[in-house]
């Protein structure tokens, strides 16, 4: 392991420890890692250098960390877990049975054992919620990969080749077949906090969509700002392009730090609970404020409920500031 690297040991059952670098604490549960499955690992993996063994973690806990929780009938045999030992397994409730020969962890997402348990692939926005992506609105029913066969009652179905050792398919293929299914707004702010969290480049979605019939894509992935800081922020931010409005994320100001955004010279900040309720978290707001208000700068903070519920919001507040300001 890498030194000095930052490791939070997290326990999701009596039955499963997890452990994670702080460079990827920000995954889901049992998506430990896994976008470097097929693809070079975090450095700080213990598993990299454990070879099978990971200093208490049975060989089933390693294969769930890696899988998302879903372990099949042939898995279990080639780690040598038996009729008699998967019963046992069943009884102490660190497995459950999903469908013939496909069983789950407890904890594993309900969206990834509803893809397994019809041999598919999560995919598309439902595959970035479980990678933590930003999703607006997740997708119900859950949205699934598979080569071919009939229909699957409670599921959106991609069709395309799928590796049939994947339950939930890769940053970038998910978020490929997001800006073809989605409405652009929902793939952005999706694809942006995968740039922003370094999983993805804005150059590989280019590389991904090179046809002429692409061309409406790539100019929905130009709008991509490495910037951003939260969903409802990047929502805030398309919802003003959209309308003909000019914002500038995260513009720093002398004496007050980095705003949300900046719009003909008038600051917007998008306020979520979870970053102003705590009382350093408050001051610090009040400071910031105090300074906008002696550079004279104006000033429209708008609440993060508001834009999630319609981002329009954001463009019938900061219109009636400029109308006023002349603006």
């Amino acid at each position: 392991m890498t030194e000095g690297a930052d490791v939070t040991e997290i326990h999701h059952s009596s039955h499963v420890r997890i452990t994670r670098c702080s460079g990827c604490i920000a995954r889901r549960r049992f998506s430990l890692h896994r976008a470097h499955l097929f693809t070079p690992r975090c450095p700080h993996d213990p598993s990299r250098a454990l070879s099978g063994q990971a200093r208490g973690m049975g060989a089933l806990e390693i294969h769930l960390a890696r899988h998302w929780g879903v372990i099949r009938a042939r898995d279990l045999r080639s780690l040598g877990v038996g009729p008699r030992e998967l019963r046992r397994l069943i009884d102490a409730g660190t497995l459950m049975r999903c469908a013939r020969g496909v069983y789950a962890a407890p904890s594993a997402e309900r969206d990834v054992v509803h893809a397994a348990r019809r041999f598919t692939t999560l995919t598309c926005l439902s595959a970035c919620h479980a990678h933590g992506l930003w999703v607006w609105h997740q997708p119900f029913p859950p949205h699934v990969l598979r080569a071919d066969g009939p229909p699957i009652r409670g599921a959106v179905v991609h069709r395309g080749v799928r590796d049939p050792h994947e339950q939930v398919a890769g940053v970038l293929d998910a978020l490929v077949t997001a800006f073809r299914c989605a409405p652009p707004r929902e793939a952005i702010v999706a694809a942006e906090s995968a740039v922003v969290q370094h999983r993805i480049t804005v150059d590989d979605l280019v590389a991904a969509f090179p046809g002429q019939r692409d061309r409406r894509i790539r100019a929905s992935i130009s709008r991509i700002r490495a910037t951003g800081q939260s969903l409802p922020e990047t929502l805030a931010r398309l919802a003003l392009e959209d309308a003909g409005l000019t914002m500038r994320p995260q513009v720093f100001i002398e004496g007050v730090g980095h705003v949300d955004g900046m719009v003909d010279g008038l600051v917007c900040e998008i306020d979520g609970r979870a970053f102003h309720s705590g009382p350093v978290e408050f001051e610090e707001d009040r400071r910031r404020w105090n300074a906008l208000m002696e550079l004279g700068i104006p000033t429209v903070r708008i609440p993060a409920r508001w834009v999630l519920a319609d981002p329009d919001a954001a463009v019938v507040t900061v219109r009636r500031v400029l109308a006023r300001r002349g603006g």
